[in-house]
């Protein structure tokens, strides 16, 4: 991947109306800033982003903010993907994540701290992250010659928060 872009679902209500952890949606103030966000977002992501999603209610909804959005240069799809939902284990994470394609950009919509842990560990972090609700992180790869030959680089190009 050349980018790999983390969003963390935007403010959710404390419960659901099911009682089901994954049947939260956002609030109010949680649907202004994933609007907010996707408006930012969509002036830099290349035409060929591919937007992957946690299956819970307050991920799809941040998530849907990017795709009805009357100003987009592109109208995206999103992926619903099992290995990005709230108690998914960092490992799949980053087996289905992290890849070679470096003409990729992945837009990953999930949660904490599952984004924090990855964050950190693609970094060389020795602790997690602390991702704020609705907040974007950036992550660019690229190829670096060493001494010891060829090897992939990883580094934090931006990160946004809703208040910007």
């Amino acid at each position: 991947m050349a980018n790999l872009i983390l969003w963390r679902h935007a403010e959710a209500e404390a419960v659901s109306h099911s009682g089901l952890d994954s049947d939260r949606a956002l609030t109010k103030q949680g649907r202004k800033d994933a609007s907010r966000m996707a408006d930012w977002i969509d002036q830099f992501l290349p035409a060929n982003t591919v937007v992957l999603c946690s299956p819970a209610k307050r991920c799809l909804e941040t998530a849907v903010a990017l795709t009805q959005l009357d100003t987009a240069k592109v109208k995206r799809t999103v992926q619903v993907v099992d290995f990005l939902a709230a108690d998914s284990p960092l490992e799949a994470m980053l087996t289905k994540l992290v890849n070679d394609d470096k003409q990729q950009t992945l837009l990953v919509v999930g949660h904490q701290p599952n984004l924090g842990l990855l964050i950190s560990r693609l970094l060389g972090m020795p602790s997690a992250c602390v991702v704020k609700k609705g907040a974007i992180w950036w992550l660019r790869q690229r190829s670096v010659v060493h001494e010891n030959g060829p090897a992939l680089q990883t580094y934090l190009f931006a990160v946004q928060q809703p208040t910007y």
